[in-house]
């Protein structure tokens, strides 16, 4: 009760920039979650195996990767109520056109396209956020971000599991393809309203200053120190996540032989878990310190990763996921706050395309690795190889958070 008084107090000392674009991002994560957890059986329907699978979400965060730097530049110089606006836009029209087809080139294209839109949008979200809060409310401003995409991905994941049993029931003779097809236009619908809201954002005062008209920027030293530490930490995080977490859904679909009900209840069910870890992060934060909370959660992860990689049961492997999202999740805004407290506010959106252009790019060669790993080995040895080597990844991100930025160590 106390965390729910907590939050409502800071969400009520929040500008309306802020609960604008936390109501666009609810919805859209609504959409975006029933999108998601159908569209890689969307494209095992169509005829797409995980190596197919592999080279689209990796083209999806090389496109991400190659436009990082130029998006934070973009974010800088145009403001940041455009680039949400231009970013999320874009982004619709290229998940409609990839609801629409299966030829693997035009897809490929497709994927490009979808990173670099989104990437334009994320280059201002942290920037936006610290420029519209204060020390002493930021952290909850990304908690609440990361509680609405989840609260969100709740239900988007439970519903996106329930209508194709019940469009099938509804449309019997539509098809395995059509039928997707006709839910994502659900999801669109949903999506397309949140950008309504992207349109009551107002450029504020510090965002204008920060921002330097007419001239590009680059990091100086400190920032550039600081951006090294951080990216090789929080870098082999994406490199292991991206082997496995992009194939959560065919892994559980081609392993347990999950249904789309049941696969929708693990991932509403993991989400729900994660919001309930996000939701204690500050206070957790503030008891030990950003650090030794990402520590902690980093160092309870690693047995759960191990459990998932070895057991033979659908429920237990789904717990174990479960545990594992909430734990790595609850970081998440404690990095986040890290991250830009730590950067100049006039270098923020460029920083962070950096950070982004390196992140998206160990993404991109992750999933790659991980869809040639698994169509060569096969399901039920490729699965496990990928999640060790998140494993490994997991362990040598925890040793570098601790050797570069422990206190204890300082």
């Amino acid at each position: 009760m106390r965390i729910w008084l907590e939050y409502q107090q800071h969400y009520r000392s929040y500008n309306l920039n802020i609960r604008t674009l936390l109501w666009h991002y609810c919805l859209w994560q609504m959409g975006a979650a029933i999108y998601g957890l159908l569209f890689p059986l969307y494209l095992l329907a169509g005829g797409l195996d995980e190596q197919a699978m592999g080279g689209l979400f990796a083209l999806s965060t090389l496109g991400m990767a190659l436009t990082a730097i130029p998006a934070g530049l973009i974010a800088d110089r145009i403001g940041r109520k455009r680039s949400f606006v231009i970013g999320a836009l874009a982004s619709l029209i290229v998940a409609v056109l990839r609801a629409s087809v299966l030829h693997l080139p035009l897809l490929r294209l497709l994927h490009f396209a979808d990173g670099a839109f989104l990437m334009l949008f994320m280059a201002s979200y942290s920037p936006f956020v610290a420029e519209n809060t204060n020390a002493e409310n930021r952290v909850h401003a990304f908690s609440l971000g990361a509680m609405g995409m989840l609260g969100a991905g709740i239900i988007g994941n439970y519903v996106g599991g329930l209508l194709p049993r019940l469009g099938a029931s509804l449309m019997p003779n539509l098809g395995e393809v059509n039928l997707y097809r006709a839910i994502f236009l659900v999801a669109l619908l949903l999506m397309a309203y949140s950008c309504v809201f992207l349109l009551k954002i107002k450029d504020s005062a510090r965002e204008q200053g920060s921002t330097l008209a007419g001239k590009w920027t680059w990091p100086d030293a400190s920032d550039l120190g600081f951006l090294w530490r951080y990216m090789v930490a929080a870098g082999l995080v994406a490199l292991g996540a991206a082997h496995f977490m992009p194939f959560a859904t065919p892994f559980f679909r081609r392993t347990f032989a999950a249904t789309p009900g049941q696969l929708g209840l693990i991932f509403s069910l993991t989400q729900l878990t994660v919001l309930l870890a996000t939701a204690i992060a500050p206070s957790l934060a503030a008891k030990w310190q950003p650090i030794p909370a990402i520590l902690f959660t980093r160092i309870i992860s690693l047995p759960l990763l191990f459990g998932i990689s070895t057991v033979t049961s659908l429920p237990v492997a789904g717990g174990l996921f479960m545990l594992r999202s909430a734990f790595m999740q609850m970081s998440s805004p404690l990095e986040t706050t890290f991250f830009v407290s730590h950067i100049s506010p006039k270098f923020r959106a460029t920083a962070n395309g950096i950070n982004n252009m390196v992140m998206s790019s160990l993404r991109a060669l992750a999933t790659y690795s991980a869809g040639f790993i698994i169509t060569s080995a096969g399901v039920f040895s490729g699965y496990p190889a990928t999640i060790q080597i998140m494993l490994f990844c997991y362990i040598l991100s925890t040793f570098f958070w601790w050797f570069y930025f422990s206190p204890r160590r300082k």
